[in-house]
């Protein structure tokens, strides 16, 4: 995807989003076990396996945490476009009161989560000494005390830097010509980041395009057609994923407009029942989808 510098200002449009989470992982590596792996394997290098113990396997306490930090970094996945590899990520502004309410919903949901399972700690690991057998140490476990701080989530917002948000101290003679050398690179990283981000946005139509394309296939059986299994997120979610890239879309491309609005059209022609239905219905559907990704290349 090729544009030019964006046409108006990112920092009126738009805020950078982080969300750092972390959970205790209760894995521990067991050096004796893998130790005996690697001989009775007769590997030649003993860094040929490695055993690491579920401290709390057979329990599911710890997998409802971690999964409520999945379904977080989902949804702003979801809301949001990357904008650098150290997990920042862009956010119509448009969006910034729904976001943070439901990120300060996940939040709590992970405190009250959290909580109850550093009370039933303790009884937890009695637990696992029978659960883990000969693999049991008590020293893998981190004091009750200490397994607070093994979790964390936080999230913050920010504001898009711009070209003149620099601060040089410097001599006179030179500010201008180095404000002018650091605006012109600032903006030439905001071109290629605001680039990256659309091209992620119309990633995400294609792939779901050529999921349609392959769900709405027709097998022939026995001179029959028939249809392949899907489910009714295959349209759901084509109308769900149009209505967040209209939102995404904060440069105005018009490629990315244009494929959104074309899925879209397709999208609300049919119904998921009328589609399992149909056989006409559902390739003249694949159709107009196969034909929109050859328009375009994909």
């Amino acid at each position: 995807m090729d544009m030019t510098i964006p046409r108006y200002n990112l920092d009126t449009c738009s805020v950078l989003v982080s969300l750092n989470a972390s959970v205790w992982t209760a894995r521990k590596l067991d050096r004796s076990t893998t130790n005996e792996v690697v001989a009775n394997k007769n590997a030649a290098s003993k860094d040929a396996a490695r055993v690491n113990k579920n401290l709390l396997a057979g329990r599911k306490e710890l997998e409802v945490v971690q999964n409520i930090v999945g379904q977080a970094r989902n949804y702003l996945s979801e809301k949001t476009v990357p904008w650098s590899d150290g997990g920042l990520r862009m956010l119509p502004s448009v969006m910034l009161l729904e976001v943070d309410k439901q990120l300060s919903a996940y939040n709590d949901l992970f405190v009250n989560t959290v909580k109850p399972f550093i009370e039933i700690y303790p009884s937890l690991i009695v637990a696992q000494a029978m659960a883990l057998g000969d693999m049991f140490r008590r020293e893998d476990y981190p004091l009750p005390e200490d397994l607070a701080s093994k979790f964390s989530f936080t999230y913050s917002f920010m504001p898009v830097p711009t070209s003149g948000d620099f601060r040089i101290d410097v001599g006179n003679a030179a500010l201008t010509e180095m404000q002018t050398v650091l605006q012109a690179r600032l903006e030439q990283e905001t071109a290629k980041r605001v680039n990256s981000a659309m091209q992620d946005v119309m990633n995400r139509l294609v792939e779901h395009l050529k999921r349609m394309s392959d769900r709405l296939t027709s097998d022939i059986v026995d001179g029959e057609p028939k249809r392949r299994k899907f489910r009714d997120t295959l349209i759901d979610n084509a109308l769900e994923l149009c209505d967040v890239a209209r939102t995404l879309n904060m440069v105005n491309d018009p490629k990315l407009e244009q494929v959104r609005y074309e899925l879209e059209q397709i999208a609300k022609g049919v119904t998921p029942d009328l589609l399992r239905e149909s056989y006409d219905v559902r390739e003249n559907t694949r159709k107009k989808v196969d034909e929109l990704l050859d328009k375009y290349s994909f």
